[in-house]
């Protein structure tokens, strides 16, 4: 059992550093491309991005994850269910997105130029959440080789179609630039779609179930069981991160500060240092992903001493995977700057927030258990607790620290999020199952 989970471990591993990567060669090029004011719009659209992506998935995927790796349910009637789901919600946000494009990109980002790149989103959002349901599909049956594929593939292809789109066309504006890069998604999530559904096709053949079967195939309170609480939790951060730029514009310009320095500094600060701080975190998610089938097995098994094991020994392990990365990020995080980004703009906020930042790798393991336990309901209120503090503290800290305030309201919520996830893991992993 422990070779073999050193084995998926390692090749887990070894898959998605290569994808990563070929994610981290695609940020590089694009940094090259765009130049710092086209990074600085690519940077200022992408939370809105994140906010369309979290409302059109409405955490389905994950759902399916849960759902497919549970013997019980079968996967045809989660996948159709799921993707029924999806495409309602897809329609809607894509609606709304026509509709509030303009608003967003005038009064609340103050910025014109990133009208074309909002409605750029439009093809992605159906696509992110088609792909999410199949990737969480292979990821619950544990079949992560053509998950890595498909994940190298749409790096890849959004490389392709950047570069050769870009070069091949006249100088542009940046806003144009940026609407190519936002559309590189769309292609790089198509070309996934495309070769997970082939390896799909060869595993199962799903077929659309009659008007009499569709109640028993459509397994909406199961799927919307798990999705609800994580949607709750994962739209509070997003919208965080959505409102954060916005905040951050509204407060400075009112005290006469240039709103595109204000675009340029948080562009450094969320683009280039945030960004590079999270790079090695891809360790965090194959430690996640191995992690959770366990513990669910230790669970359903009721061996609580198990599970207790596996979680110190993950948090062990992500302790030991952020240490080099801290180190290389303190030391030389000018040259990882320089290498990632062509400037070393922010190496100053990259050092001294390295090493506080190690309280993210520890944080995976602790949310594992949570999800195991199904604590979904203690998780979404930590969520809430977070980002209440994060929004408070950005408002207050916003007009004596300027956009540094992000680094340090990031790192505050990190600090209370990991207090609550320790307490909550304690009091259900430890103190409860020793009075059972």
């Amino acid at each position: 059992m422990k070779r073999k989970l050193i084995n998926s471990f390692l090749v887990l591993s070894a898959s998605t550093m290569i994808t990563k990567v070929f994610s981290i060669l695609n940020r590089m090029m694009l940094s090259r491309l765009l130049d710092e004011q086209g990074m600085a719009l690519y940077i200022l659209v992408i939370p809105t991005l994140s906010l369309c992506i979290t409302l059109a998935q409405f955490s389905i995927p994950s759902a399916v994850f849960r759902l497919v790796s549970n013997p019980k349910y079968n996967n045809k009637k989660v996948i159709f269910s799921a993707t029924l789901i999806c495409i309602v919600s897809c329609l809607c946000i894509m609606c709304g997105l026509t509709v509030f494009s303009r608003m967003i990109a005038i009064d609340f980002l103050k910025q014109e130029k990133a009208f074309y790149p909002i409605l750029a989103m439009l093809p992605f959002i159906p696509l992110v959440a088609i792909s999410g349901i199949v990737k969480n599909y292979f990821l619950g049956r544990e079949d992560v080789w053509n998950l890595s594929i498909a994940q190298l593939l749409e790096e890849v292809a959004r490389i392709i179609f950047t570069y050769f789109i870009i070069k091949a066309l006249p100088p542009m504006d940046i806003q144009y630039l940026v609407t190519v890069a936002i559309l590189a998604m769309s292609i790089g999530e198509l070309c996934s779609i495309g070769y997970l559904m082939l390896r799909l096709k060869r595993k199962t053949t799903l077929r659309k179930p009659t008007k009499v079967e569709f109640e028993e195939h459509f397994l909406f309170k199961d799927l919307m069981n798990i999705a609800l609480p994580l949607t709750g939790s994962r739209m509070i951060h997003t919208c965080y991160n959505f409102l954060e730029p916005i905040i951050l514009v509204l407060i400075l310009t009112g005290i006469g500060v240039n709103e595109g320095e204000i675009h340029l500094q948080y562009a450094v600060i969320s683009g280039y240092v945030i960004s590079i701080l999270l790079t090695p975190t891809f360790f965090n998610n194959v430690v996640l992903r191995l992690l959770i089938p366990i513990l669910n097995r230790d669970i359903a098994a009721n061996k609580m001493y198990d599970l207790r094991k596996h979680v110190l020994v993950a948090v062990i392990v992500c302790l030991f995977i952020s240490i080099p990365f801290t180190c290389l990020f303190y030391f030389w995080g000018d040259k990882c700057l320089l290498i990632m980004y062509n400037t070393t703009n922010g190496y100053d906020y990259l050092k001294y927030m390295s090493i506080p930042f190690t309280l993210f790798y520890l944080q995976t393991p602790l949310s594992a258990t949570l999800q195991a336990l199904n604590k979904n309901k203690e998780m979404f209120f930590m969520s809430i607790l977070e980002c209440l503090i994060e929004f408070i503290l950005l408002i207050v800290l916003t007009p004596y620290y300027g956009v540094l305030s992000v680094a340090i309201v990031l790192l505050v919520g990190l600090f209370i999020t990991l207090l609550l996830s320790v307490y909550h893991v304690y009091q259900y992993a430890y103190k409860e199952s020793a009075r059972l």
